[in-house]
């Protein structure tokens, strides 16, 4: 019987609930506003990232913001932004790829309380960052539950209206390309 596993679709980098095989499709990367790669579906998941020598980076933006990308660079590109508050830190977007290296960097910079995103290109590994930080929850607008590939209960669909995760930190849901 095969290992359970939750498959990473290559492309836009969001990860799957856990199947004994690669989804058959992407509802994101199928969508008018994203592509299927010219060589069609694929997939990895995390320990394929890791053996191919993936790497979290984690580096200063501006005070109180913090950079996490994955080098060498996977699906779109994506980076994570860390918000650094008094009151909490707030993940802005996510990427695919979590290693245990990024996870000791940013408990020092004070953890995850709270992870939001601009559009679902971002969702990514959304839930293994969750809970490689206490179950922190994942906001995600209602409208875009659809685009959920991974569901868990750490993830608190939200209506839209203002909502502040932080003091300071205010998630506002804006018109964008998604």
């Amino acid at each position: 019987r095969p290992e359970m596993e939750n498959y990473i679709c290559i492309t836009c980098g969001v990860e799957f609930a856990e199947s004994q095989g690669p989804p058959g499709s992407c509802p994101i990367c199928e969508d008018e506003r994203q592509y299927v790669g010219w060589d069609g579906q694929q997939w990895t998941t995390m320990a394929a990232m890791e053996a191919a020598g993936h790497k979290n980076e984690v580096r200063p933006e501006a005070p109180s913001l913090t950079g996490i990308g994955i080098s060498p660079a996977f699906s779109i590109g994506q980076r994570a932004l860390l918000v650094q508050t008094e009151g909490g830190n707030v993940l802005y977007d996510c990427i695919s790829y979590l290693d245990n290296d990024a996870i000791r960097a940013i408990e020092e910079l004070g953890g995850i309380q709270a992870i939001c995103f601009s559009h679902p290109h971002f969702y990514d590994s959304m839930v293994t960052w969750s809970r490689a930080f206490d179950d922190a929850p994942i906001y995600v607008p209602e409208v875009d539950r659809e685009h959920v590939m991974r569901p868990d209960p750490a993830i608190r669909y939200w209506d839209g209206k203002p909502l502040e995760l932080a003091p300071g930190v205010t998630l506002i849901q804006c018109g964008g390309h998604f």
